[in-house]
């Protein structure tokens, strides 16, 4: 699936005419696509405020991408869909994301043949990432713990190696980081280069309670370093804001920049 650098300063989305917002007093947001949480960047109709309507750039977009498909699922077709299909299975009720494990209740990009279903903006995710001499590489399962929560489950994880051992980190983690410091943002009202920012110590701090449970080594400092540089990378597409993911990667103090 795209990212668009770029998005369209003007788009008709399902009739509507939506306008490309680049600020606001209250960038926090809730995307009425796929409503999941979005912050920033987004397509709305009335310019913010009020009961505007709000769309992640993915989710505005992905009608020009109607039919997509993901490095993790091989030649299989996902179809963009405005609600989850009926859930078919007995032991579940709802609609689960097959990226991150969480219920999808709006947009949504579905395969027919094996009924798997994904969020817009997990199926933006990028397979891989290089971070200070570090390969991330998305994956679809994994056996290991996360680093982070310490536990297994069969949804994605970025992996890359460390002290010659792989470490796993869950994309749902990261997605849970991400919710926390949204909500950090609009209960303090903090601005909000705090929620993206690649060496930010709200950040570090995060990362530092998500990892207190594993057993600290040397050079695991800077581990946690490049891990927040990820996970700024990943924040800012679950955000839907290709814009930021590319200050993040770019721009002053950004990782091409040292």
């Amino acid at each position: 699936m795209k990212m668009y650098e770029k998005p369209p300063p003007e788009i008709i989305h399902s009739g509507r005419k939506l306008k490309l917002l680049t600020s606001d007093d209250d960038p926090r947001f809730r995307c009425d696509g796929c409503h999941e949480p979005g912050y920033g960047l987004r397509y709305t109709d009335n310019g913010g405020g009020g009961q505007s309507f709000n769309l992640h750039t993915c989710c505005a977009l992905a009608e020009k991408e109607p039919t997509i498909k993901h490095g993790l699922f091989g030649d299989l077709n996902f179809e963009f869909l405005v609600e989850p299909t009926p859930v078919v299975r007995d032991t579940q009720t709802e609609t689960i994301c097959d990226a991150c494990g969480e219920e999808a209740r709006g947009f949504v990009y579905h395969c027919y043949k094996k009924d798997l279903d994904l969020h817009p903006c997990c199926a933006s995710l990028k397979e891989r990432a290089l971070l200070d001499g570090r390969v991330f590489e998305l994956r679809r399962k994994t056996s290991r713990p996360c680093r982070l929560c310490g536990h297994r489950h069969r949804f994605w994880a970025y992996r890359s190696r460390f002290d010659g051992e792989d470490m796993d980190i869950h994309v749902a983690c990261l997605k849970k980081m991400a919710r926390e410091s949204w909500d950090a943002a609009y209960n303090n009202r903090v601005g909000g280069e705090q929620i993206l920012q690649v060496n930010g110590s709200s950040m570090d701090r995060m990362l530092q309670s998500f990892a207190g449970n594993s057993q600290r080594r040397g050079g695991f400092d800077q581990f946690i370093k490049v891990l927040g540089n990820l996970a700024s990378i990943i924040i800012a597409v679950i955000f839907g804001n290709p814009v930021a993911m590319m200050a993040a990667i770019a721009g002053p103090g950004g990782l091409l920049r040292g």
